[in-house]
């Protein structure tokens, strides 16, 4: 796991990073004593894994940052840093992985052309006052990881990072290696330049990106691929004159990768402008708009959508997959049109979301019914020992039956769920058993049964599908829970329904209510308006009421 930067290295990177123009003749001045030197790959070690390059000058000259306070930004850093942010040229940040370890080391040298406050520069960022030589130069202890360190390498050179990587980055002047070689592939006008390998950590990241697959929409998953299909990623920003122009790019292993990405991307791109439509027009239809209003408002999201959708078209040029597009609005105007298309953007995110949390239900569902046609009967609600005495969860019970077969083995069923050996495995939720749009303590879920002596599961007895009188499509089994009301997965406890106010620690799990499945295997929405009564009558297993649930 890549380790955190600490606080102080983030502050100085982002305040070195947005602020500092020089011309084009001083910043030949300040590498001239290194003509001989590849400009591109100066800094950049042959093993590195990623670099990013920032040229600020760049974005403080143009028009299109003429709205932000660059005279406030400029006081704030000499006072804070004791660096004059106009004097900063280019800022270079490596990362590399050590082959044996894969933990991972990160330097950041920064040019200037005007002098530094060092003993300021120090104090702002709590170095500490014992210094230490690492190759020939005077290093300082930061508080952050292990080996951290700042140093001032010349009268116009700042390196922040890891100790072992300053002398690696001062003698990294022509390089060969596939990270310099990258770098070369990108264009040399972009003020921020990000070039990663993802070679390395391809075989960590792929299985896991697959393994989480099924927290997408369905029609989204196949985006799970992409980490296994490429080998390096390019993103580059500039900002000329008044026109914008952001560019990223995915190299494929190989050309049959790269085709199967730019596919991958086309189809997800539409999928997620559906989604976002179909959400939002759900959204407008409870709203109380008039329907010339929700007819506009679709005609302008769906005008928006295919302007989006036409400019960030990826194209293929043998094993690179490119999205590029460029605009000449302001960063102001820019903001607006944001701030326009973020409900669209949200609601996009919320169904797919939503959708996440219906599949995992209907997993469950799909398990309950595998349980039943095993066992003749529904799971109990609680593994017992011997005396009756609840030890685990029914959320246990039914782990063979959604692909966790390994994890059910290594439990105890005689022993409970917080038992010296159990307790260790009850902190492995399940995914199938998790909520994405729910914050909630490790180990724990709201997806919780229905219990009852007249509704749902019986409580530690049999239940089987003919107790349902009112029948499966109309009884609920298991609910969407609100986040206060989370357990852990594998403890015996469940939601107590008191039926005359059925709707306490409902309706607040995700935006506008709560998941249920129903025990035919189908999931319902229900809103936080829900009638009560209807709910009343959908928790009951045998109430022989009419129910009219659309």
């Amino acid at each position: 796991m890549m380790r955190q930067f600490p606080t102080p290295i983030l502050l100085l990177l982002f305040s070195l990073w947005v602020t500092g123009p020089i011309d084009d003749a001083s910043m030949q001045s300040a590498w001239a004593d290194e003509a001989a030197v590849d400009p591109v790959t100066r800094y950049i070690p042959d093993d590195a894994m990623a670099a990013i390059i920032v040229t600020p000058s760049e974005w403080l000259n143009s028009p299109m940052l003429e709205m932000f306070p660059l005279e406030i930004m400029r006081v704030q850093m000499t006072e804070q840093f004791g660096i004059d942010p106009f004097d900063i040229g280019e800022i270079r940040t490596i990362v590399s992985l050590d082959p044996t370890t894969m933990q991972p080391a990160f330097g950041s040298i920064t040019k200037l052309t005007g002098e530094i406050d060092f003993a300021k520069v120090r104090a702002a960022i709590d170095a500490r006052d014992d210094m230490v030589q690492v190759d020939g130069h005077e290093t300082y202890p930061m508080n952050g990881p292990p080996g951290t360190v700042i140093a001032m390498i010349d009268d116009e050179t700042l390196y922040a990072g890891t100790a072992n990587l300053l002398p690696r980055m001062l003698n990294a002047k022509n390089g060969s290696g596939k990270l310099p070689s990258l770098l070369r592939t990108m264009n040399s006008d972009s003020g921020v330049k990000i070039a990663i390998l993802t070679e390395q950590v391809r075989p960590m990241i792929g299985p896991v990106a697959m393994q989480n697959a099924h927290h997408l929409a369905p029609d989204l998953q196949a985006l799970a691929e992409i980490p296994g299909l490429i080998d390096a990623i390019k993103v580059e920003v500039g900002l000329l004159d008044s026109t914008g122009r952001l560019r990223v790019a995915l190299i494929g292993t190989d050309e049959v990768a790269a085709q199967r990405i730019q596919s991958i991307l086309i189809d997800s791109m539409s999928a997620a402008r559906s989604l976002g439509i179909a959400e939002m027009n759900r959204s407008l239809a409870g709203s109380g708009e008039s329907p010339a209003m929700r007819e506009a408002t679709n005609a302008y999201a769906n005008r928006i959508a295919d302007m989006v959708m036409e400019s960030l078209q990826p194209q293929l040029d043998g094993d690179e997959v490119a999205i590029e597009t460029q605009s000449q609005a302001s960063f102001a105007t820019t903001g607006v049109l944001v701030g326009l298309l973020l409900p669209a953007v949200q609601a996009a995110r919320t169904a797919a979301r939503r959708m996440s949390m219906s599949n995992n239900m209907k997993q469950v569902g799909l398990a309950l019914h595998n349980y039943h046609s095993a066992f003749r009967q529904l799971p109990p609600s609680a593994i017992t020992d011997e005396d009756g005495k609840p030890l685990l969860s029914w959320r246990v019970a039914i782990l063979p039956f959604i692909e966790e077969q390994a994890l059910y083995q290594q439990f105890r069923l005689d022993e409970p769920w917080d038992s010296e050996h159990n307790l260790p495995l009850s902190k492995q939720l399940p995914a199938v058993y998790s909520a994405p749009n729910t914050q909630t303590p490790p180990g724990t879920t709201v997806m919780q049964a229905v219990v009852g002596d007249d509704i749902g599961l019986r409580p530690l007895e049999k239940t089987s599908f003919r107790d349902f009188l009112d029948g499966l499509s109309n009884s609920i089994l298991v609910m969407q829970v609100d986040p206060d009301a989370a357990v852990i997965w594998s403890k015996p406890e469940d939601l107590e329904i008191d039926m005359d106010n059925p709707m306490e620690h409902l309706g607040n799990a995700e935006r506008g209510g709560f998941h249920v499945l129903m025990g035919d295997g189908a999931v319902r929405f229900m809103t936080d308006s829900v009638d009560v009564d209807l709910l009343k009558k959908l928790l009951t297993r045998a109430g022989k009421e009419v129910v009219n649930f659309p």
